[in-house]
């Protein structure tokens, strides 16, 4: 049996020989693997494992001058990269040192990914040297490659970023097609900053919560995902009401506070209706399902307070901005009152409605 030192180990995690060459690993010898890197060439001849090969015999041919006792041998893994493919290096690995009885081995990788199966290796047999061989042109070009794949096959970025992403390059598109990059890149901007703003006070779960219940409701055939397409939309007139809004900002005058007061002005009750529609569709569907309505009440009179509210502070900075102070402050102060009215007629129905429903268990 021939009793080897060191070997010479080239790494094709993603079976590139198998799937491209139709060749089986392990693959010992120098004639071998002179003979599938011919073939893995011809087969495809831009494949880096090529190059990787080569270099393996490369290195086996200097140790050999050097009077070092040495073998090279190919080992491959499996197309779909992950557990499969390095249960299978395992294997050949562990066929290979029964033949070869090594000590030490030197790896030979085309790349970053190959290199992952270091510690598979380590825990056989002591590696002297790593080698990572890709063309010179391309070297930064394939760890940035594989950085970024393994970014995408990360669940927790490509659910956090990709959506947004694909949303914008998405409008982007459509803004290229029909000639409306203006309108489009104020729908991008407020997208990005309703995403921005909820993820940096911890609330993206707002977004995921109202589509898996849009999908829950589909299934189960209740009226809230028609109630959730009504808030999609009202939400994208908001916006666009809110664009237009700022058009009629006077041209002389260029405060940021005032574009932002004319573009919360006329959007602002569209953006109030997208948060009612919701509600008001749980709302029916629990007396379609005979459940007891309470606190949605006050949650339904809160959200029209809330948009009172703003919408007065939008028209007192447009008139303070106006140099009309007394009358700004005059839509301030009533619509302020006005919320705080509306907030107690919410507060007050849902005491009368949690009386009626105690009263009725009790007569029951």
């Amino acid at each position: 049996m021939d009793k080897s030192k060191t070997i010479v180990i080239c790494v094709d995690r993603d079976n590139d020989i198998g799937e491209k060459a139709g060749l089986d690993t392990p693959i010992i010898g120098k004639e071998a693997s002179l003979s599938a890197a011919t073939e893995l060439a011809l087969a495809d001849s831009e494949d880096s494992d090529v190059n990787a090969i080569f270099y393996a015999i490369s290195l086996y041919d200097r140790l050999v001058e050097e009077d070092v006792e040495a073998e090279i041998v190919l080992v491959a893994g499996d197309k779909k990269v992950g557990v499969t493919a390095d249960r299978k290096i395992g294997k050949e690995l562990d066929e290979i040192l029964s033949k070869l009885g090594s000590d030490t081995a030197i790896l030979v990788s085309d790349g970053a990914e190959d290199e992952s199966i270091v510690p598979i290796i380590q825990s056989r047999v002591k590696i002297d040297s790593v080698r990572r061989v890709v063309v010179k042109q391309s070297e930064h070009l394939e760890s940035t490659f594989y950085i970024i794949k393994r970014l995408f096959e990360d669940p927790k970025f490509s659910r956090t970023f990709l959506p947004p992403l694909g949303i914008f390059l998405f409008l982007l598109a459509i803004s290229l097609l029909f000639g409306m990059s203006g309108q489009v890149m104020g729908l991008i901007l407020a997208f990005l900053g309703i995403y921005m703003l909820l993820k940096g006070l911890g609330r993206e779960n707002i977004l995921k919560n109202l589509f898996e219940g849009a999908k829950q409701s589909l299934y189960s055939g209740k009226i809230t995902i028609v109630v959730y397409i009504c808030a999609v939309v009202l939400i994208l007139v908001g916006t666009s009401k809110g664009i237009l809004g700022i058009a009629e900002m006077p041209e002389s005058s260029e405060h940021i506070f005032l574009g932002f007061a004319y573009y919360v002005k006329w959007s602002i009750w569209w953006y109030v209706g997208a948060a009612l529609a919701p509600i008001i569709g749980g709302i029916i569907n629990m007396l379609i399902e005979g459940e007891k309505i309470v606190r949605q009440w006050t949650i339904l009179f809160s959200v029209v307070a809330s948009g009172l509210v703003i919408w007065g502070g939008s028209e007192c900075i447009i008139l303070l901005l106006s140099e009309e102070p007394l009358v700004g402050y005059q839509y301030l102060f009533f619509s302020i009152l006005g919320a705080i009215c509306l907030y107690l007629i919410g507060v007050r129905i849902t005491w009368y409605a949690r009386d009626a429903i105690t009263k009725r268990e009790r007569n029951v």
